[in-house]
């Protein structure tokens, strides 16, 4: 179904009306799409656009340059054209060639007609004429579209060619006499107030909000210098929530930090999570971990005690939450506000609380407009529904979230259903409000109810891939079932996660209670600790209960009668966690459908255990030797996960398990062997044996096992690899990491064939000829496993898949040059720690980052500067790399080599790390010490400027970064240290931005200098300002003398990371600022080293910016009218776990620009390697996570 037709049957119940309000309303993601040509304007025009509308707080689409394009549109391409109000179109004079382009330009045009989606044509030095008529170029590129493409799609395009030109837009070289900014201002001025417009239309939607909040504002008494709690009460479903996002979003641009703790009743079980959060969110201390709550609770009057911030805390409901997160008023700098939503107004009243406000329900009028949004998608009621809307209102008592619940199921409806529905409604005692929002389960079928029953018990909040495998153990068909509920706004889905309101989740708690209330073991669900623990301690349970949730935040001891379980002949779900069970009962239902108990006390599951439906088994940290004797058929079993349960000390059978996918026995210290049954497993996808330490094999055919993906054996016994592993194609990733009983044999009784690419001197039975059949494999580690030179593998070369590769803390001396260099794909190579590797092997084009730290016996490497890809390079405590006058000379010619091949490296970004003791010469600025600050010349930004070159010489006093990498997943990317850049105009305000340099360390301490180079483009700086806008979307801070140009940074400063400064001693800066003049005045690439130290080589002033010509990203920022007139913080609510501590996290600018990761936050989620943080003038700064 093309987007016409879809929308027309969304339509086809709607009263058609002249009024703009009811019309189908589309759900809008962005406020600007841009639709160009991307060889034409990407690096100009539109980059000069995108960060004028960004910086006004517009959020705005522009498609990721490294997007793969195809002959046809993306879907995700697709989806932002049909959720942006606004389409500017910049016409160039290639934009007819690309297909994408015209695509694109047809779905526009389509929006246009259905969705009333706004063109707005730009002319970018192309007549409007040649468009509209296409002649010229555009006649050009058609006469080679129509060899190719279908008359139908050809017609399509030059219709919308047509249509789109003949739109009133900006003709640039006929705007504002061809000055680009200004035509730039004019066009953005013109979105401002279109969208000015349409927002002033869509407030009325949210109705009575705007009276409710001016009265928040009176009670905050903004003008005040005092800190002020005010607390908003009122029952559940009121709109305290929304009142309060609606205030934060409306004040929280005066404030120096500010942040909404949602749902905080919810996690009070985490209280020192939401510390962190709070002190991340607010001032940026990132990577922190607190301890206890009390000291939590310090730390944040410590640090928030001068710093004007914002907080607020929703759905309070304990004291204690609030004595954690917002204890006393001295707590926080002069002018903050704190505000509370609770349905307890004695909380507020003993807190202490200012001021309180009192949540009132919609009146009568209100409540109909609200209504009517959902039930008919315009403010009043279809003609012939007004009685009957008003009939649903007073029924609903005026809540707002029962008017929503009410209005969408009443949607589209006929009228004798909305009868009907009245008629129900009257049943229903006006006082029980969680009744009237049963009316949407009421219309659910049967296994619906039954999913929604159980997520509102059993899963709310949880992940939704954990739900869905959870429900399809149930046969409940999640995936239809998950999709009908959020429709019904039964649900939402929200990072990743299933989400229920507060209300409709009671709902769901007194549907499963109303037939017994006080009788909980007649329930169908138990999720109420204390009414488990009494269930089970005095046998009161039915065979009315298909599901038991016994999670508690503490281990608690709980008493299980041996007949507890007896009774409950449908249990299909069992969970218990952090409970002291003394003993197991008899039996366990043999109907369970999926059985997790976390610490499970007995040696083995019951005898009489029979579960023939049993999908998923996890019974972690639990006492089990033996699972069972003989042969089980569990058919349905897929996972098991029995990690760190220690005492365990033999597997199954598995012949009667033959669709498992999941095998985690990590950290089961006491497992000495598996069974050959395993192998024959043609489910497996994942098989997890770290930290087995005495499992000294793996079965002889584990090959057979042909679906397995993963495998992981580190730190364990493991010595003779079984030779049929190469029979793995589908495996992804191996890792040995840590095996260090891998010595001489292993690899010649492994695979002499396949690594050591020659007959092995050693009898070991079978030899393999080659490694086709592991032709999927991606990440290999193999780190730390005493590899010496006869030991190591040197046939690697034919891993022909092979990504990410970690031989480090090993003892060869050389590497086979085939070993690597035939690897088409490598990108990271890891050889941290490798003591007695002399001679850097050859490596394969197009390889990116080099990690060869703390390898103390380098004394040569390779040709470095033939790959254009390579922009980390890392060689701290390698002296012995530099004693060598060529190989010194070819490692510093590296820094050359990027400086000429960055363009190709998204962001420009990049860096390396060398033993060495001084600034070059040919630094401008330099300064000895921790930190640098420097006094930037009168119009020292103009449109050549290009960036900052920086280099900084250190002394390695401590390195943690080798610490936690037992901790990381397998070959994560090595961090390097971060370095604040940070700018600041003549009022002392200030712009941070971190980037990092790529190097790891050594071990031990190293009283030694070393130097780090390393590059940052200014565009870079200013992709992370446009970043702010598009994730914003509105100004945060308003500076006294707005900020025209880069001109108004009087100053920089640069410095460490609070952290990096206690592993790392600074002694000296430099910096230098590149313009391409440079560039112009000097062709040749010249740099002779005058000795094979570091801090004695001068290189040329111009090597900086040496054939940096062509990757230039022109960018004139002073041109960009309404240059940010203040500072913002940017934040992600769904950040992943830092990697740092008090300090901001890191990914990869080196890798990526700034603006290009926002389509790819999702894909690239946990890389480590680099970081963009804005900061405030005060310092507090946020940061997104990869």
């Amino acid at each position: 179904m093309d987007l016409r037709s879809f929308i027309e049957q969304e339509m086809r119940n709607i009263a058609s009306s002249s009024s703009s309000s009811s019309a189908f309303t589309p759900k809008w993601t962005y406020d600007v799409f841009l639709s160009f040509r991307g060889e034409d304007v990407r690096k100009s025009f539109v980059d000069f656009l995108y960060s004028a509308l960004q910086q006004k707080g517009i959020y705005t689409f522009k498609d990721d340059e490294k997007l793969e394009r195809g002959r046809s549109i993306s879907p995700a391409l697709l989806q932002a054209i049909k959720e942006s109000r606004i389409a500017v179109i910049i016409f160039s004079e290639n934009y007819a060639t690309s297909s994408w382009c015209l695509d694109e330009l047809a779905e526009i045009i389509d929006c246009k007609h259905v969705l009333g989606q706004t063109v707005l044509p730009v002319f970018y030095y192309v007549d409007p004429s040649v468009v509209r008529r296409q002649k010229g170029s555009f006649d050009r590129a058609f006469v080679k579209h129509d060899e190719i493409e279908d008359k139908e799609r050809i017609q399509k395009w030059r219709a919308a060619l047509t249509e789109a030109a003949s739109i009133s837009g900006w003709d640039v070289p006929n705007t504002a006499d061809g000055h680009e900014s200004k035509c730039i201002q004019e066009i953005v001025e013109y979105v401002v107030a279109k969208l000015e417009r349409v927002d002033a239309i869509e407030a009325k939607n949210q109705v009575g909000i705007d009276s409710r909040v001016q009265k928040v504002n009176a009670l905050l008494n903004l003008g005040s210098g005092k800190v002020q709690f005010i607390g908003i009460w009122g029952m559940s479903g009121i709109g305290k929530t929304t009142i309060a996002r609606a205030v934060f979003d409306r004040i929280s641009t005066h404030f120096e930090g500010a942040i909404f703790l949602e749902d905080v009743r919810k996690q009070s079980e985490s209280l020192k999570n939401l510390q962190e959060e709070t002190l991340s969110k607010t001032i940026c201390l990132k990577d922190l971990r607190i301890s206890s709550v009390f000291g939590g609770s310090n730390m944040i009057r410590r640090r928030l005690c001068n710093t004007k911030v914002l907080i607020v805390l929703d759905d309070v409901d304990c004291l204690d939450q609030l004595e954690a997160l917002a204890g006393k008023h001295d707590w926080f700098g002069a002018g903050s506000r704190i505000i509370i939503t609770t349905k307890d107004k004695h909380l507020l009243v003993t807190h202490g609380v200012d001021e309180i406000h009192e949540v009132e329900l919609l009146n009568q009028s209100e409540a109909i407009q609200l209504f009517s949004w959902h039930a008919f998608k315009k403010d009043y009621p279809a003609k012939g529904y007004e009685e009957l809307s008003k009939k649903i209102v007073h029924s609903a008592g005026c809540l707002p979230l029962a008017l929503k619940v009410l209005g969408s199921f009443l949607y589209g409806r006929e009228m004798a259903e909305w009868r009907s529905e009245v008629e129900r409604l009257k049943r229903i005692p006006e006082d029980e409000i969680i009744e009237k929002l049963k009316v949407s389960f009421n219309g659910l079928r049967e296994v619906e109810k039954e999913i929604f029953l159980d997520i509102a018990c059993f899963f709310e909040g949880k992940k939704k891939e954990y739900i869905r495998r959870v429900l399809d153990s149930f046969d409940f068909y999640p995936d239809i079932g998950i999709k009908v509920l959020i429709e019904k706004s039964l649900v939402t889905v929200f990072g990743g996660r299933i989400l229920m309101h507060c209300l409709i989740q009671e709902m769901g708690w007194h549907i499963v209670r109303q037939k017994a209330p006080d009788e909980p073991g007649k329930h169908s669900r138990l999720w109420v600790a204390e009414e488990i623990c009494d269930v089970l301690a005095r046998d009161k349970a039915t065979e009315n209960i298909v599901g038991m949730w016994l999670d508690l935040p503490t281990p608690q001891d709980v008493v299980i009668k041996n007949e507890a379980f007896e009774k409950m002949k449908k249990l299909r779900l069992l969970k218990i966690n952090n409970a002291c069970v003394s003993h197991c009962p008899n039996c366990i239902p043999n109907g369970i459908r999926w059985l997790d108990w976390h610490g499970y006390p007995s040696k083995s599951l019951p005898q009489s255990f029979q579960a023939e439906k049993l999908v998923g088994l996890n019974l972690q940290y639990s006492r089990i030797i033996h699972l069972w004797k003989g042969i089980k058929s569990l058919d349905k079993l897929k996972y098991i996960d029995l990690s760190y349960s220690q005492k365990l000390i033999r597997m199954p059978d598995f012949t009667g398990i033959p669709n498992l996918e999941r095998l985690i026995l990590e950290g089961c210290s006491s497992l000495a062997s598996l069974p050959s049954s395993l192998c024959r497993l043609k489910c497996l996808e994942a098989l997890i044996l770290s930290g087995c330490s005495k499992l000294d094999e793996l079965p002889e055919e584990l090959g057979h096992a042909l679906s397995l993906k993963e495998l992981y054996v580190d730190g364990t016994a493991i010595s003779k690899p079984p030779s049929s592993i190469v029979h793995l194609k589908n495996l992804k990733t191996l890792s040995f990491r840590g095996c260090k009983a891998m010595a001489s044999r292993i690899w010649r009784a492994f695979l002499p064939s396949w690594l050591l690419g020659q007959k092995s001197q050693v009898s070991t039975g079978l030899v393999f000829p080659s490694v086709s059949g592991l032709n999927s494999l991606a990440k290999l580690d193999l780190s730390d496993c005493n590899l010496s030179d006869k030991e190591l593998p040197c046939d690697l070369g034919s891993l022909s898949s092979l990504v990410e590769l970690n031989l480090g803390k090993n003892n060869f001396t050389s590497i086979s040059a085939a070993s690597i260099k035939n690897l088409s794909r490598l990108r990271i190579l890891e050889l941290v720690g490798c003591k007695r590797l002399e001679i850097l092997p050859e490596l394969p084009p197009c390889i990116e980052e080099v990690y060869a730290d703390n390898c103390t016996s380098l004394q040569s490497a390779t040709d470095l500067t033939k790959h254009g890809l390579l922009h980390r390079v890392s060689f701290s405590n390698c002296f012995k790399l530099l004693q060598d006058e060529r190989t010194s000379s070819m490692i510093y010619a590296t820094w050359n080599h990027m400086l000429k091949k960055f363009s190709l490296v998204e962001g420009g970004s990049f860096s390396i790390c060398l033993p060495g003791g001084s600034i070059p010469s040919w630094f401008t600025y330099q300064n000895s010490g921790p930190s640098i600050t420097i006094e930037l010349p009168p119009n020292w930004y103009n449109n050549e400027f290009m960036g900052f070159a920086v280099c900084v010489v250190s002394d390695l006093i401590r390195t943690p970064f080798l610490l936690e990498l037992q901790w990381r997943e397998l070959l994560q990317k090595i961090p390097g240290f971060p370095v604040q850049f940070t700018l600041i105009d003549k009022e002392m305000n200030r712009f941070c931005y971190v980037f990092t340099m790529a190097f790891v360390g050594a071990e031990n301490n190293i009283d030694s200098e070393h130097t780090c180079l390393g590059y940052l483009p200014f565009d870079n700086i200013l992709d992370a300002l446009a970043f702010t806008r598009r994730r914003n979307g509105s100004l945060l801070h308003l500076w006294p003398n707005s900020l025209r140009s880069p001109n108004d940074w009087t100053c920089i400063e640069a410095s460490a990371q609070a952290d990096v400064k206690e592993c790392l001693a600074f002694k000296e800066w430099g910096i230098s600022l590149v313009y391409e003049n440079d560039v112009r005045q000097n062709s040749e690439l010249l740099m002779v080293p005058q000795s094979s130290e570091l801090g004695e080589r001068r290189f040329s002033s111009n090597v900086i910016v040496n054939r940096l010509k062509s990757s230039r990203r022109r960018r004139g920022l002073e041109a960009l009218p309404g240059f940010p007139s203040e500072l913002i913080q940017i934040g992600d609510p769904s950040v992943q776990m830092p990697a740092r501590v008090d300090a901001v996290h890191v990914f990869p600018t080196v890798a990526t620009d700034l603006p290009s990761l926002v389509s790819d936050v999702h894909r690239v989620g946990g890389s480590i390697g680099g970081c963009d943080t804005i900061t405030t003038r005060t310092g507090s700064c946020y940061s997104y996570y990869y």
